[in-house]
């Protein structure tokens, strides 16, 4: 949401500048009683600058959330295969609900690529 916001306020705060050009910063410049017109300019840009950064920054933390998600997740359903194998060493559980586990299990991590198709295919 930050991001959408941040990007949006960098695009408001250039298009006064961008569409209205000079008449524009002259306006403003009498509107705010400022001796030189490209102390608005200044302002803008330095203020587009500044919500492009936030905007930046709020998109990479939160991609770098999905990925601790992503990680979690994935460490989750290790530990349940771990048991699921166990399991199946130990004689506890039929082949067939170990292997509907397992279906359940993998699903959630649908987003891991197969080792070893990414061998035989490499990008």
């Amino acid at each position: 949401m930050t991001s959408v916001l941040g990007s949006a306020l960098a695009a408001g705060l250039t298009a006064g500048p961008a569409l209205g050009g000079t008449k524009f910063a002259a306006g403003v410049q009498e509107a705010l009683t400022l001796e030189q017109s490209s102390i608005v300019w200044q302002v803008l840009c330095l203020a587009a600058m500044l919500m492009s950064v936030a905007a930046a920054i709020s998109t990479s933390l939160s991609n770098s959330h999905a990925v601790s998600t992503k990680v979690t997740a994935a460490e989750v359903c290790n530990a349940q295969l771990d048991g699921l194998k166990t399991a199946l060493d130990l004689g506890r559980m039929s082949l067939e609900d170990a292997i509907e586990l397992y279906q359940q299990y993998t699903i959630q991590v649908a987003f891991v690529d197969d080792a070893e198709d990414k061998a035989k295919f490499p990008r």
